[in-house]
């Protein structure tokens, strides 16, 4: 089963040395060697991303975690590195595994096989993303929206709220344009960093960073302003109010 990988790795021998391998015992097809975070960034943003990549964490002008933070979206990664101590923040970067160099071949071949796998059965990387998720907590960024035949990538610093109505969920940008999501608000309190948004009542759930200002409302209740403005009253339930004023709070 063929595949498209990239080695970034600031040493040249050492990234000969690991092409020649991958060829030799796997069937990953090597596009591209780059040697420093700068290069690789540029290249990323650039090109189409590979299935792969073979990264070194410790480059000459950063390190590959660097890499990996500039880029919206990553593939599949295996850490080659010389030093243990990166081995937990690897795992949260998709990494398939953790090479200690010298690669063995072996260690190789059985990493790239996990890629295979994945690669046969779909279902097995969305049970892996959800594990991820759940083990490090990498709450969801962007949200996909599209309006005609046009998408656009939303990011959640973007999102004022989100909010349901007559069956369906959407999502409300900073600019006060309004997209249906796939997603119920049930799902998003879990996809959401608990610290931004918060789920004010049955309907809405807000960004911490677009509130304009809070009052009191009768029944003991709050009412939240948001910028820009909702239409509709946005009103903390009755048994939330604790709980919002704590998040507020922290």
């Amino acid at each position: 089963m063929k595949v498209t990988g990239l080695i970034i790795e600031d040493e040249k021998l050492t990234a000969e040395r690991l092409e020649s391998l991958v060829h030799t015992y796997t069937e990953v097809d090597i596009i591209e060697r780059l040697y420093s975070v700068k290069s690789a960034v540029k290249w990323l943003q650039k090109n189409e991303l590979p299935q792969i990549i073979f990264l070194d964490i410790q480059l000459g002008d950063g390190t590959g975690f660097d890499i990996l933070r500039e880029i919206d979206s990553w593939p599949h990664v295996i850490f080659t590195t010389a030093f243990d101590q990166y081995a937990l923040e690897a795992f949260k970067y998709n990494s398939l595994d953790y090479l200690l160099k010298p690669v063995k071949p072996e260690e190789l071949k059985n990493a790239v096989e996990k890629l295979y796998r994945i690669k046969r059965n779909p279902d097995m990387s969305d049970m892996m993303d959800q594990l991820d998720a759940r083990l490090f907590k990498k709450y969801k960024r962007k949200f996909l929206v599209k309006s005609g035949l046009k998408f656009k990538s939303v990011s959640t610093e973007q999102i004022s709220c989100f909010y349901s109505k007559e069956s369906c969920t959407y999502l409300r940008s900073d600019e006060g344009q309004s997209w249906i999501i796939d997603h119920t608000l049930d799902e998003l309190q879990s996809l959401l960093d608990p610290q931004n948004f918060f789920r004010v009542n049955r309907h809405v759930l807000i960004n911490e960073g677009k509130i304009s200002s809070i009052d009191s409302y009768f029944n003991s209740r709050l009412l939240v302003g948001i910028d820009p403005p909702f239409e509709e009253d946005i009103v903390v339930s009755r048994e939330k109010v604790k709980q919002f004023k704590s998040w507020l709070d922290e």
